[in-house]
């Protein structure tokens, strides 16, 4: 087995332990692991397919907790969103697009709840629109993760209905980069290791979960977020000044 596979691989195991015990954070894993024995080019495009795994398994794991509720208008959001990023790609250049979506994560994960009670009649049909927006433009979308921290649901719940939901993204973000010309039928053994690594830490995430206390669990889930948010932030500011 070649470095690249072995990367991907473990990679692809610690990002979903980690999405499945924590419901988030780790897709940066994932991305962070391909970035460093793939081309950009590359990288981006693959994340959906890497996370097919992870995902069926919490799906499956989860799925009577899944709200499908939130689940059907977030997906009717990131039709607009997916068709309209795969149109513009490369609106804004990636370092300030980089700089924004950090900024923005950290404002919907630490603003007080009561200041952020927006009335909206369906409010995830907007986040999915801006989520699948980002996600198809850049790899990773970022805000249906802080958004539905701020929701009532129970860390169960959170879990299987943001599994739910990126499945379906990721579907549709596959699709889009099809058109376009990717062609993940050159990646199929790093596609294969890491749909069976997903499943493996996914099942491993689920148990651990079980120990994981609702306040500790959200607790974990906000500094994942945080963390993420700062190096996006740093990297778009970084990549200005340079």
């Amino acid at each position: 087995m070649d470095l690249p596979l072995i990367v991907i691989t473990l990679g692809s195991f610690v990002a979903a332990f980690v999405n499945a015990a924590f419901a988030t954070g780790g897709v940066y894993v994932t991305l962070i692991s391909s970035l460093a024995v793939l081309p950009v080019s590359a990288a981006v495009p693959l994340q959906s397919a890497f996370a097919v795994g992870s995902l069926l398994a919490r799906i499956g794991l989860f799925w009577k907790d899944i709200q499908w509720r939130i689940v059907a208008t977030f997906v009717f959001g990131c039709l607009f969103g997916v068709y309209f990023g795969a149109k513009a790609f490369v609106a804004l250049s990636d370092a300030l697009i980089s700089m924004l979506l950090g900024m923005t994560l950290l404002v919907l994960i630490w603003l007080p709840k009561s200041a952020s009670r927006v009335k909206l009649k369906h409010p995830f049909f907007y986040v999915g629109v801006v989520h699948s927006f980002v996600g198809t433009m850049f790899g990773v979308g970022g805000i249906l993760q802080p958004f539905i921290l701020r929701t009532n649901l129970k860390k169960m719940q959170i879990t299987g209905t943001l599994a739910a939901c990126m499945i379906s993204l990721d579907v549709m973000k596959m699709t889009s980069y099809v058109l376009v010309g990717f062609r993940y039928q050159d990646y199929v053994p790093h596609i294969v290791l890491a749909t069976l690594a997903g499943f493996a830490g996914a099942w491993l995430g689920k148990r651990a979960t079980l120990h994981v206390s609702e306040t500790a669990f959200r607790t974990v889930f906000r500094w994942l977020v945080t963390f993420a948010a700062l190096r996006l932030v740093w990297g778009g500011w970084s990549a200005m000044a340079g």
